[in-house]
């Protein structure tokens, strides 16, 4: 049974709390991995789109091979007001400053279309890095960038 990276694992269990947080307390938001999912003319909006930036690593101690990781998580909102935009941003900053549980996925064996997943310790946020509304001006912009909103964090797994 092949197991996902850790890079991997740490987009997979971020994109899979903050779907389960945002289902339990919103009605008809879209949670997605990709922006060509968040854009998509059959999903509509509210839409938060969850990914992996960037991985950077230093040595945890000197003379060791092993690697601190921390991985750069963004979250883009795409609401349908200025109002929604401010609820969600500061909700998913709520669920997010308590950590989340890590998982191991696979590919369930014999079949690649469904994954599994064990719990193998958590994820922390080590720095709050951007929190911000984007805005476009006076451009005329399409309807799901009007209300965009973009939240940053690293993590680490512990």
């Amino acid at each position: 049974m092949p197991y996902f990276t850790e890079p991997r694992n740490i987009e997979l269990s971020t994109l899979e709390y903050l779907t389960t947080q945002i289902d339990a307390s919103w009605s008809g938001v879209t949670v997605v991995k990709t922006f060509t999912q968040a854009y998509s003319k059959n999903i509509n909006l509210p839409i938060v789109c969850v990914r992996l930036l960037d991985q950077s690593s230093s040595r945890l101690e000197i003379g060791s091979n092993t690697l601190d990781n921390r991985y750069g998580i963004a979250i883009d909102i795409f609401a349908r007001s200025d109002g929604q935009r401010i609820d969600l941003a500061n909700f998913i900053l709520d669920k997010l400053k308590d950590g989340w549980v890590y998982y191991v996925f696979s590919h369930k064996s014999g079949d690649k279309s469904q994954l599994e997943k064990t719990a193998d310790g958590r994820i922390q946020v080590t720095d709050f890095m951007e929190n911000y509304r984007i805005d476009f001006g006076e451009l005329e912009v399409d309807e799901k960038d009007r209300f965009r909103h973009f939240i940053s964090v690293r993590v680490r797994k512990s």
